[in-house]
């Protein structure tokens, strides 16, 4: 019998033993053995949340949380949470840690997460976190300065390289925040910006909290909550111009405490509403034209015109439209206009030998007369109405006429 149990279960071997036994030990230990965290690994992070808003919400029962995040590494290595008292009040306990670890303390009421970060030195001192009551008007919000860079421009391919900063102020006590559940959302409820009509490689970076850019044919809008206070935006795009001219029906629905819109020096002149060239600056080695006009007021259209922009010398044109989907449209152009010069040259031949043969018949050869006359007159005629240089009606009308004068004529012949 005890071969059978042997053979179904082998002989285990003494490490296998010695592990099983201290496995066995450490799980009979009693819990106050087990080693736990001193006092001094760990920090507590303490303080309130409160309602920017007069007469806000009370920010009881809200979820606030502080992770651990190591810059070294870019990545979270703890988080630990809880919810704020009835007057906003909070307290964490978190792992000690030292640079390059630091502390963000966020608050999430449902709205946006505002958050602040705390270097391991600041840990024990309180945080104040701010939240506000939120509103989908954009009355409060505004645009203090509207700069435009035009680093790159390009005469060959008529392409711009547009680059612009934008200071946006929400000067309320609500944070704005668009309703796009709203059936009745237009994007005049929406954070927008114009743009040129067929722009393109559109790019827009800025410190509001998180949301999405909504690109529309005449720029984009953006979903971000705007908070009370100053925010930068950074909007890069390209956009095209013909001929030496860029036409740009800039528009600020928020207004602008100033415009302003540098050009490289010596490639064009700008012009706009209210804008003035002030002076010249230096970007990295190029010189720029600066243009300017200031207190513009909410929904302002500035119409911006660009004029002398490079054109593409003749050698580049040439090589352009003979690589170009034009040229191949154009060589098929010509051809077929060739085979209708040619089939309107047939018809308006065959029409001369007609009119030519009743000029005979009613005038001896060699004899000048009006009858001749009329007759040339109606070969121009046909002519004419051949390459669409007068309608139908018209030529219907006058061929008539013209031709009851041929016949009017050969009565008068033939009646002498």
């Amino acid at each position: 019998m005890s071969n059978i149990v042997y053979a179904l279960f082998p002989r285990p071997s003494l490490l296998f033993v010695l592990v099983v036994i201290a496995t066995v030990l450490v799980l009979t230990q009693p819990a106050h053995s087990v080693v736990a965290q001193s006092p001094e690994d760990t920090v507590t992070i303490s303080g309130q949340v409160v309602n920017g808003t007069e007469g806000g919400e009370s920010p009881a029962e809200l979820t606030v949380f502080v992770l651990v995040i190591d810059e070294s590494e870019e990545a979270i290595v703890e988080r630990v949470e809880t919810v704020t008292g009835i007057n906003g009040t909070f307290a964490l306990e978190v792992v000690e840690v030292s640079e390059p670890r630091f502390y963000r303390v966020v608050v999430d009421d449902g709205i946006y997460t505002p958050y602040v970060d705390v270097l391991p030195d600041n840990a024990e001192e309180e945080v104040t976190l701010t939240v506000y009551d939120s509103t989908t008007s954009l009355d409060e919000i505004s645009v203090t300065t509207y700069s435009i860079v035009i680093p790159v421009i390009d005469g060959s391919t008529g392409v711009l390289g547009v680059l612009a900063a934008v200071n946006l102020v929400n000067s309320g006590d609500t944070v704005y925040l668009a309703d796009l559940t709203d059936p009745a959302l237009t994007g005049f409820k929406l954070l927008r910006f114009n743009l040129p009509e067929g722009y393109q490689e559109l790019t827009v970076e800025s410190d509001l909290p998180s949301g999405n850019v909504m690109e529309i044919s005449t720029g984009f809008a953006i979903s971000n909550p705007v908070p009370p206070g100053e925010y930068n935006m950074v909007i890069s795009y390209t956009a095209t111009f013909d001929d030496g001219k860029f036409a740009y029906p800039f528009r600020l629905p928020f207004g602008a405490g100033s415009v302003s819109i540098l050009i490289p020096e010596d490639n064009g002149t700008v012009s706009g509403l209210g804008l003035q060239q002030t002076d010249t600056v230096t970007i990295g080695d190029e010189r720029y034209v600066k243009y300017e006009g200031t207190n513009y007021e909410r929904s302002s259209e500035l119409d911006i015109v660009i004029t002398g922009l490079p054109k593409p010398d003749l050698q580049s044109q040439v090589l352009d439209f003979f690589e170009s989907v034009q040229f191949r449209i154009a060589i098929i152009v010509s051809v077929a206009l060739a085979m209708i010069a040619i089939v309107a040259y047939v018809i308006i031949a065959s029409r001369r030998h007609q009119v030519a043969s009743v000029a005979n018949a009613i005038q001896p050869s060699g004899e000048p007369g009006t009858r001749s006359a009329t007759v040339a007159a109606i070969a121009e005629l046909d002519e004419m109405h051949e390459l669409g240089k007068i309608d139908e009606g018209e030529y219907s009308t006058r061929r008539g006429r013209l031709m009851r004068e041929v016949i009017n004529a050969e009565v008068d012949q033939l009646s002498h």
